[in-house]
């Protein structure tokens, strides 16, 4: 008969187990009238069981059991089709998604440390500020040796008995030549320093997350 399904079928049909339609039978919310037959071999009328559910499940059963819109009478009667071979990959779990987004974050955090030790461990520098730091540095030199310049030609002139004045004058135009030069070698350098430069920090790659 067209509408007639086992037990099992319509089990499949609204979303339930087998034992749950014995249990509806059983209390009565599937009425004797949608069953064709006696016993363990009867059948079920597909529109009137579900008619019968409608009518004798209350709304919280229906949505708790997930059959609520699997009793709507204008759906189309099918019956359960036989496995095709073909294999449907499982939708992604919201537990996948977690999982994935805490290996992201720990990925994150073990990168971000990696940084600041590099950082403390000086691999890590500002282009900017190494630029500054370097210029600074070379500046001090070159003013520590310009003072030192009368303490030398006064050193020379007591040795060679020539005038002190005329020495620390020659010494002075030089070292104008000296630093002219070595201000224009740094600055040909801080051009030639890069903004950034690669590095391979030593980081713990995580695998899996327990």
């Amino acid at each position: 008969m067209e509408g007639a399904v086992s037990k099992g079928e319509f089990a499949a049909i609204i979303g339930v187990t087998p034992g749950r339609i014995s249990q509806y039978i059983a209390a009565g919310k599937i009425t004797p009238a949608a069953l064709i037959g006696i016993g363990r071999n009867a059948k079920i009328d597909v529109e009137r069981a579900k008619a019968d559910l409608r009518g004798t499940l209350d709304i919280s059963q229906r949505l708790g059991n997930g059959i609520d819109t699997r009793l709507d009478p204008d759906l189309p009667f099918d019956r359960p089709s036989q496995p095709t071979g073909r294999t449907i990959p499982p939708a992604p779990s919201v537990d996948n998604d977690i999982k994935a987004q805490k290996l992201e974050q720990l990925r994150r955090i073990n990168r971000n440390g990696a940084i600041a030790e590099a950082q403390q461990r000086g691999q890590l520098v500002d282009a900017e500020a190494s630029r500054a730091e370097r210029a600074k540095i070379a500046g001090t030199m070159l003013q520590v040796f310009e003072g030192g310049l009368a303490e030398i030609a006064s050193a020379i002139s007591a040795e060679y008995k020539v005038p002190q004045r005329d020495i620390l004058h020659l010494m002075r135009k030089k070292f104008r030549d000296v630093r002219a030069k070595a201000a224009e070698q740094m600055r040909k350098q801080a051009v030639e320093l890069s903004e950034t430069v690669e590095t391979e920090l030593a980081a713990d790659d995580i695998e899996s997350l327990n």
